[in-house]
C-alpha cells in the first residue's frame, strides 16, 4: 500500500499523487460501506491509501483501499437543502474569491460561505479580484465590516498581477481551496500563481452579468513542493449544509459574542425579548448588514426542520 493525495475527481474515477507522480484509480474497499456517507467516495485532497498495479488493467493504474481520517470537509448543500455534496477535504485554507465588477462582490455569498467555514473548522480569507476596475473599493464601508471581524482580505488582480505577491506568501505550503461564483477570475488567479497549470479561462457573459464555467471538475495544482491549490467550478449560488437553527449564530462571531448578555440562553436573536444581539445591531456595534444575513439564514433552517418531514 502506498499513501496518495486525490489530485483530480471525474465520475467514479480519481487521479491520485504518489510520491510526485500521478496515478488513474477507482476505489475499492470498505470504505464504500462506512457508516458515515461522507466517507463512501474521496474528495479532493483526501489522503488516501493505494494499491498500484503492475501494469494497467481495466483502464485504472491501481484502486483506492482507505480514506484517512479528514482534519475537515467543506461540503455544499442542494438547492432543495436534502442532500449535501463534499467539495473538499483537509483544507488549509479556504479562498473566497470575489470580484469588484463583472460579476461584482455578492457579500450575502460570502457569509454563507463564512458560516459553513466557521462551523466546519476550516480557516478562510476573502479575495478580492479585479481590483484594478475600481481602486476605491479597498474603501468600501462593507469591507471595513469584515476587516474588523478578523477575517483576512486579499486586494488581487490576476489579470494585472496587483497584490499577487501578498497572496503567495499565504500559500507556502499545505492545500488551498479556490471557490467563488463563475467569472470571479478563480482559474486566471491560478494561471499566474502557477503558470504550468494552464487552465482554460472565459469571458463573462455581458448581457446576463455572470460567468461562464470554465472548470467542469475540481483539480488540485501544485504550486510549491508541499503546496498545492484546488480550483474548483465556479457556482452559481452556495447553499450551507442544514443545521439546526440554533446553531446559525456560531457561525456569525460577532453574534455570538453579542448573545451572552440575552435574557434567554436559548434566545434565537430573531422576535426575542431582551435581546442583547438586537440591541448591538441598534447601536452600530453588530453590523446591520451581517444581521440581516443572519436572520436569513436562520429562517432557512427553520423553514427546512419544519418542512423536512412533510
Amino acid at each position: 500500500m502506498q499513501h496518495g493525495l486525490i489530485a483530480k475527481t471525474h465520475n467514479r474515477f480519481y487521479e491520485v499523487r504518489v510520491a510526485g507522480e500521478t496515478f488513474l484509480c477507482s476505489p475499492k474497499g470498505g470504505f464504500k460501506r462506512a457508516d458515515e456517507p461522507a466517507y463512501r467516495l474521496p474528495v479532493i485532497g483526501d489522503e488516501v491509501s493505494v494499491r498500484l498495479l503492475a501494469e494497467r488493467q481495466e483502464g485504472v493504474d491501481g484502486y483506492i483501499t482507505e480514506i484517512h481520517e479528514r482534519r475537515n470537509l467543506l461540503e455544499r448543500a442542494d438547492a432543495d437543502g436534502r442532500r449535501k455534496r463534499a467539495m473538499a477535504a483537509n483544507l488549509d485554507l479556504a479562498l473566497v474569491v470575489s470580484a469588484v465588477a463583472r460579476p461584482g462582490v455578492d457579500f450575502g455569498l460570502i457569509d454563507r460561505y463564512m458560516l459553513t467555514c466557521e462551523l466546519s473548522g476550516i480557516p478562510y480569507a476573502l479575495v478580492i479580484n479585479k481590483i484594478d476596475l475600481d481602486p476605491s473599493f479597498s474603501d468600501c464601508p462593507a469591507l471595513e465590516i469584515y476587516r474588523a471581524l478578523g477575517a483576512p482580505i486579499l486586494e488581487v488582480s490576476a489579470k494585472q498581477g496587483i497584490g499577487l505577491d501578498a497572496l503567495k506568501e499565504r500559500l507556502d505550503r499545505g492545500v488551498f481551496y479556490l471557490t467563488g461564483a463563475s467569472g470571479v477570475g478563480k482559474s486566471t488567479l491560478i494561471n499566474r500563481l502557477a503558470p504550468s497549470a494552464d487552465l482554460t479561462v472565459a469571458a463573462v457573459d455581458p448581457k446576463k452579468g455572470r460567468g461562464r464555467h470554465t472548470t467542469t471538475f475540481s483539480v488540485l495544482v501544485p504550486t510549491g513542493e508541499a503546496s498545492f491549490l484546488i480550483d474548483s467550478p465556479g457556482l452559481r449560488d452556495f447553499y450551507p449544509p442544514k443545521v439546526e437553527p440554533d446553531q446559525v449564530r456560531f457561525g456569525f462571531k460577532e453574534i455570538a459574542s453579542a448573545q451572552h448578555d440575552c435574557r434567554f440562553t436559548s434566545c434565537l436573536h430573531d422576535r426575542e425579548p431582551g435581546c442583547a444581539v438586537r440591541t448591538s445591531v441598534e447601536r452600530g456595534q453588530v453590523s446591520a448588514m451581517r444581521y440581516k444575513s443572519y436572520l436569513f439564514l436562520l429562517r432557512e433552517m427553520i423553514e427546512f426542520q419544519q418542512n423536512q418531514w412533510r
